[in-house]
């Protein structure tokens, strides 16, 4: 507070303000002056001129003809109610003097009932504090000292408690569970800010961005890591420092209930989420067991199914949105369970319970992955309950190799990405110029010296269907001119060309030519 500003209340501000004083007071601040940075001020009491001022008290004086002592401590806070003959405020620290004429007594009074507030609050916690309660029963109870909204919340975004909340966007308990929280998670990742929060120790502001509101926070620690977090945001009274040591002091107490209790996973609440969790860490699962669970949970082995892997990056292992990747899908998509696997989001959708086509879906989570910075890998549809692993595969198979036919894309599907890993498996143990048809080999050598178009005719003679009419004006030639080529092609290859198994044979070491081209460039 500067001294220009008028503050409704009385309060006193340090380096580090230990107790908001009041907001609904009759009395006005004219000046404050800085204390030490831990002040421990006791209950207020009428100055008794011209006794001594001792430290980490608050006197209060209505004499006009009030003198500080040579020996003022910095520690001590003085009220002086009227107008004095001799004193200024700026002369010196920790001198207030009310505006107002009231009497010493009436201050006092006031000042005693802040100090009565406070400390009942701080009994209540530790009288919860024996009956090992919930983290949500110490916020309700701190909700007559801090009136404005508060949140535990994990730094995966998973919500403990709330306080003083306007309404609930935290269904099932994830914060980014909706498009709307979802956008603010997305933009939290990508702040440094909230990046390098996870390490500021005591009090601290985050200033918010262009979704999420500014906030006071204290983090929480266990095991001597940041695990949870402390949020005050804007609400009935401004987010000044006074909040800052009452928020510490709960923040403790909070710290302690976590660390005497578990914190009940979002996975346990969701049988599916156990099912799915146990076939992808576990390759010796019982399928018949499995498919036993699945069917009691109203997944039937007549129903049809699709795996999508949500490749995650960077930000979303450092900031911890896995879990808020899962519940946002999971709301977003009627009849899917989305698992944390390897550092990514697994999801399964049974199409049978789902309200959506498969394009319908993918409409849906395009934009979100695009948004969020995700990659996704989408299996085929297969039937039943004994495919489960295979389409995680498939899933993992088309992010790999979609990503480096295609970098820039962010959604790739098994269908579009199947030849391209077949031939990737045929050339993982030899180049590719030593699988192809030998005779194919020779003939594109023979057009390099010779300066003959043969293995460029062939090419587009398979293209189309071995058509000479679509052949020939694919190349702008005469079809005698094909025909002619063609005899000469058969000759080089000793085939007439019309063996399916060396038709197939031709095609592939075409494509896998390409290949070998393209990753020479």
């Amino acid at each position: 507070m500067t001294r220009q500003s008028r503050q409704k209340g009385i309060f006193y501000e340090t380096q580090r303000p230990a107790y908001y004083i009041s907001s609904s007071s009759a009395f006005f601040c004219s000046s404050l002056f800085l204390l030490s940075s831990e002040p421990h001020l006791e209950y207020p009491v009428i100055y008794q001129s011209p006794g001594p001022l001792a430290g980490g008290k608050i006197y209060i004086s209505d004499d006009p003809d009030f003198l500080v002592p040579s020996h003022h401590l910095s520690e001590t806070l003085v009220i002086l109610t009227g107008k004095s003959r001799y004193l200024e405020e700026d002369d010196y620290p920790n001198l207030c003097i009310l505006q107002e004429t009231v009497s010493a007594v009436s201050v006092l009074s006031f000042l005693q009932e802040i100090f009565r507030k406070y400390e009942e609050w701080n009994q209540d916690l530790f009288d919860l504090i024996l009956n090992q309660p919930s983290v949500q029963k110490l916020i309700d109870l701190s909700t007559s000292v801090i009136p404005n909204p508060m949140t535990v919340i994990g730094l995966d975004f998973t919500v403990i408690a709330t306080g003083n909340q306007p309404d609930s966007q935290l269904k099932d308990g994830i914060f980014g569970s909706t498009e709307e929280t979802q956008n603010v998670v997305n933009s939290l990742k990508q702040d440094s800010n909230y990046e390098e929060a996870q390490y500021r120790t005591g009090y601290f502001y985050y200033p918010g961005n262009h979704t999420a509101p500014p906030a006071l926070c204290v983090n929480i620690r266990r095991s001597g890591k940041t695990g949870y977090r402390l949020l005050i945001r804007p609400g009935e009274l401004p987010l000044d420092d006074t909040f800052g040591f009452v928020a510490e002091h709960l923040a403790s107490l909070i710290s302690y209930v976590l660390s005497t209790k578990s914190v009940a996973e979002h996975d346990t609440l969701y049988p599916l989420h156990r099912i799915f969790h146990n076939l992808l860490t576990n390759s010796k699962a019982d399928y018949v067991e499995v498919s036993h669970q699945l069917t009691e949970n109203g997944w039937l082995s007549s129903h049809s199914y699709q795996c999508i892997l949500i490749k995650t990056g960077i930000l979303d292992w450092k900031n911890l949105t896995l879990k808020s990747i899962c519940s946002y899908v999971e709301n977003f998509i009627p009849a899917a369970c989305a698992v944390e696997h390897r550092g990514n989001v697994v999801v399964y959708i049974n199409l049978d319970l789902c309200d959506f086509t498969l394009d319908e879906i993918s409409q849906k989570l395009a934009g979100f992955i695009r948004d969020s910075l995700l990659i996704a890998g989408y299996s085929r549809v297969m039937l039943g309950h004994f495919n489960f692993q295979r389409q995680y595969v498939q899933a993992s198979i088309s992010i790999q190799t979609g990503s480096r036919k295609n970098p820039t894309s962010w959604i790739h599907h098994f269908n579009d990405v199947a030849l391209p890993y077949i031939l990737e498996q045929i050339t993982g143990k030899l180049p590719a110029y030593m699988i192809c048809h030998e005779k194919l080999l020779h003939l594109k050598y023979q057009d390099e010296s010779t300066g003959t178009q043969l293995y460029e005719t062939l090419r587009v003679y398979l293209q189309n269907h071995q058509s000479a009419t679509k052949t020939a004006a694919a190349l702008y030639i005469h079809r005698s001119t094909l025909l002619y080529r063609i005899e000469k092609i058969e000759a080089a290859l000793k085939s007439d060309l019309t063996d399916p198994d060396e038709l197939l044979y031709l095609m592939l070491s075409f494509y896998l030519m390409d290949q070998e081209e393209k990753s020479k460039k």
